[in-house]
């Protein structure tokens, strides 16, 4: 007959091996430290840059753990936890900070605060700014590393200022560009209010190979949403759907007009310089504002 204590012993010796990993993991994760800290001291040498954040390089991290993910975790919950490792290396490495917009909306507004806590770590400072131009200049001052903004549409709060995302199309070769979208890993179970942002920083995108391109297009003649569809066509670029959002200068025809490209494209892509000479006249002034990787479904 068995006893308790046959019963126990495997229970002991599972339980033994459980606290034998978490000591190798603990281990793992300081000797990670560490070489973060190694990598820090490198590109202070190679850059004056004070960014070190590698948004291209943090997506493959995530996308190569989850390919090699045996399902005894759900994939939300990989990203989670890696996302908490490299905001915290982040912050070993430099003063890492993000401002979020935070509409009079309370409960949108938490909302977003929770989106980026998310996807930027729980401990990582946090600023609220209730503007959208407030949040660019927090980042392009350098008080914040990140911002998070709403996602781009024809009714964006923007609380009577130009839509935020026609400031980073006219700022120089400084401005904030689009990184990333949030929620990178969208697990249904864990929607929130099925809210989706964009967030910006003064880094330049690079390619993940599998990534969506934000492209603002300046007009200065009216002209129809099939010829768009036609001349980015025939450039070589693929939209995303129709147009994203548009504005329109109140004091002239001016109007901006901005657009979801499939794949990374470069300011200095040879397409874009075929769509503008396809365009001719009618466009003024085109601009890429950020890429960011795909995002994963569960």
């Amino acid at each position: 007959m068995t006893n308790d204590n046959d019963i126990m012993k495997p229970l002991e010796t599972l339980r033994k091996e459980i606290d034998s990993i978490d000591d190798e993991i603990h281990s793992l994760l300081m000797r990670r430290a560490g070489i973060a800290s190694d990598v820090s001291k490198v590109k202070k040498n190679l850059s004056d840059s004070k960014l070190f954040i590698r948004p291209a390089r943090e997506a493959q991290i995530l996308r190569n753990l989850t390919d090699k993910n045996d399902g005894n975790f759900p994939n939300s919950l990989i990203v989670r936890i890696w996302r908490e490792i490299i905001s915290a290396t982040l912050a070993l490495e430099s003063d890492f900070a993000i401002s979020v917009f935070v509409p009079n909306d309370t409960k949108l507004g938490l909302a977003y605060e929770l989106l980026a806590r998310k996807y930027f770590g729980m401990d990582t400072p946090l600023k609220v700014i209730g503007t959208e131009s407030g949040v660019l200049r927090s980042v392009r001052d350098g008080k914040s590393t990140v911002g998070v903004l709403p996602v781009p549409h024809d009714d964006s709060f923007n609380n009577n200022d130009s839509p935020w995302w026609t400031i980073l199309a006219s700022g120089g070769d400084d401005r904030p560009m689009i990184i990333a979208r949030l929620p990178w890993c969208n697990n249904p179970r864990d929607a929130i209010e099925g809210l989706e942002a964009l967030s910006v920083a003064c880094v330049k995108p690079e390619s993940t190979g599998d990534d969506i391109t934000y492209v603002a297009l300046r007009f200065i003649k009216p002209i129809s949403r099939e010829k768009i569809g036609k001349v980015m066509q025939d450039s070589g670029l693929s939209m995303r759907g129709a147009m994203i959002a548009n504005t329109r200068d109140k004091n002239s025809d001016t109007h901006w007009q901005l657009f979801e490209i499939d794949g990374f494209v470069s300011e200095k892509d040879s397409r874009l310089e075929s769509l503008n000479k396809m365009m001719g006249d009618t466009l003024d002034f085109l601009r890429v504002l950020g890429s960011y990787a795909r995002p994963m479904r569960t």
